[in-house]
């Protein structure tokens, strides 16, 4: 695992990040690499607009970003909690749980996460993390799989005042709570992915690799007015990865 780098100044940022992205597709996928550089949606260059928009500047955290990133490289820190994750190692360079962040209040431009906010057991004392090292005026942006377009089809929707409850119960990040019926519905019926088969269910939980909670855009854009953030953009599914929903919000 990285060494800790815990100032935002000490932060090894990339200087191309056309170049960074290639690199990582190259390690992933070798000579295939050249045609997903090429081919624009592969590329992400939708969600990456989004960013742009959005966040024109200023430096901003990734939480949980695994082995690709659609952040800007030159000015977003890489996290993760786990320095692999399945079968896929991650390019985070620093490393700690998404509800535990090593850094002051309001450090941070935009915050990023993609396909994250759902392996989090506790994820309203994850976002009051995020929002307390944002700065006002700036964005969380959470790109999320859709209840009907990814594994967790067969699952019934995580409701707000579940979400409250795991707050106020504070749920440690390997709560049990939803493995046997994540087993059930997604296992059971030949719906697990690949790159976690090799788990057994402990491992399953320490290593959040299950999906504790099932969305639309519609549940989280209403917990983020809950936890007094402004929605800025709300989208039923991204043009370049379609199994998922996109929802930014502000700090005001």
């Amino acid at each position: 695992m990285t060494k800790q780098i815990l100032k935002i100044e000490e932060y090894p940022f990339e200087k191309s990040d056309t170049l960074h992205y290639f690199k990582t597709l190259y390690k992933d996928r070798k000579l295939k690499a050249f045609y997903q550089f090429l081919n624009r949606p592969h590329r992400r260059s939708y969600s990456r607009s989004l960013i742009r928009k959005y966040s024109p500047h200023g430096v901003g955290l990734e939480i949980g970003c695994g082995s690709r990133t659609i952040c800007p490289t030159d000015r977003t820190l890489l996290s993760d909690a786990f320095s692999s994750h399945g079968v896929e190692n991650s390019i985070a360079k620093i490393f700690f749980k998404g509800d535990e962040i090593p850094y002051p209040e309001g450090s941070f431009d935009f915050i990023v996460s993609e396909h994250v906010l759902e392996h989090i057991a506790n994820p309203i004392k994850a976002l009051k993390e995020w929002v307390r090292v944002l700065k006002k005026g700036g964005q969380i942006y959470c790109f999320l799989p859709h209840k009907e377009r990814n594994n967790d089809l067969n699952r019934q929707i995580t409701t707000l005042d579940h979400l409250i409850k795991d707050y106020k119960d504070d749920v440690p990040y390997n709560d049990p709570t939803h493995i046997d019926e994540w087993l059930e519905n997604v296992v059971n019926k030949g719906l697990m992915p690949e790159h976690y088969k090799h788990l057994e269910k402990q491992e399953l939980l320490d290593s959040a690799s299950i999906h504790h909670h099932v969305w639309t855009e519609v549940q989280i854009a209403e917990l983020f007015e809950y936890l007094g953030l402004k929605v800025i953009h709300c989208e039923n599914k991204v043009h370049d990865r379609r199994d998922t929903f996109v929802v930014i919000a502000t700090k005001e």
